[in-house]
């Protein structure tokens, strides 16, 4: 079995075609999460860092890094990278 790191060399683009990323639809993220959830998802999925996302939505960095390990934990991501492919795959609808 190959981990991540092996993954990234054989196939770089292994992120995009990731089972947990295949399957899901805009409506997933509105089942598992709160609105306050999405904002953050899509400040990350559009480049913004924690403190940058701390100041438009009024929140403490804190507050931001807390909500971005529960949105990981709930859609079963590893990290920022997953979660900005996840969000632009369920937005335009290209998955599997």
């Amino acid at each position: 079995m190959l981990n991540a790191d092996d993954r990234i060399r054989k196939d770089p683009f292994f992120y995009l075609t990731d089972p947990k990323l295949t399957g899901l639809t805009e409506e997933t993220s509105e089942l598992l999460l709160t609105p306050r959830e999405r904002d953050i998802l899509e400040l990350v999925a559009n480049g913004f860092f924690d403190r940058e996302i701390s100041e438009r939505l009024f929140l403490g960095e804190g507050t931001v890094r807390n909500t971005l390990s529960v949105i990981l934990e709930k859609l079963e991501l590893r990290d920022r990278t997953q979660l900005a492919i996840y969000y632009w795959q369920t937005k335009t609808g290209h998955t599997k």
